[in-house]
């Protein structure tokens, strides 16, 4: 399945759940299951299989990952030591193109993995262009000095959406982004229960 392009609301409105990777935008004021129906539509009680679904669902979409993306990195995280739930959400914490909205530059990781894909942002030195690629504690990259005035970049470095994660220093000057340390389980701005995904995968 390709990476959803679609109204990104509808999914957080399917899911029940806010997704601030996908869409700043809310089901507040709509917290309804989209469709014609949903309103007055009786939601039968979900099977096991659902839930463990929906909590897939809910990481595929925040870090805008394609299905065989989403179960590559189960993958490789049951090969690595130690707990595998922990594992998978470090993976996907350190993707550049969620560091890059972490660190406050852009509103959502679609418009984080769009900056890296146009060459605004260079890392360790030079231009980037795979928002996919992991970065590691000691890493720095920084916006390209002839993208530095663009105004939406400014405005984000200066006040973003969500408060940065303490290991992710910025210089607001230069535009540089150091991190001293990757973001956790216990800091991930979702409400996820990692067992189910993991049980989903591993079924």
């Amino acid at each position: 399945m390709a990476r959803y392009n679609g109204p990104r609301l509808r999914k957080v409105r399917r899911i029940g759940t806010d997704l601030p990777g996908l869409t700043t935008k809310t089901s507040a004021k709509r917290p309804t299951v989209p469709g014609m129906h949903g309103p007055t539509k009786r939601m039968n009680k979900t099977s096991e299989y659902g839930l463990r679904l929906k909590e897939k669902q809910k990481l595929r979409l925040h870090y805008g990952l394609t299905e065989r993306s989403m179960r590559l990195v189960f993958q490789r995280a049951q090969r690595m030591a130690g707990d595998t739930g922990r594992n998978m959400i470090g993976l996907l914490e350190s993707r550049f193109d969620n560091l890059v909205w972490r660190a406050g530059l852009t509103r959502t990781i679609p418009a984080a993995r769009q900056l890296i894909g146009h060459g605004h942002i260079n890392l360790r030195g030079k231009r980037a262009k795979t928002p996919s690629q992991s970065l590691s504690v000691g890493d720095v990259f920084q916006v390209r000095e002839a993208s530095r005035n663009r105004e939406d970049l400014r405005i984000s470095a200066n006040s973003p959406v969500r408060e940065r994660p303490a290991g992710i220093k910025i210089d607001l000057d230069t535009m540089a982004i150091t991190i001293e340390a990757l973001p956790g389980l216990e800091q991930i701005p979702l409400d996820v229960n990692i067992q189910k995904v993991i049980e989903y995968f591993a079924k």
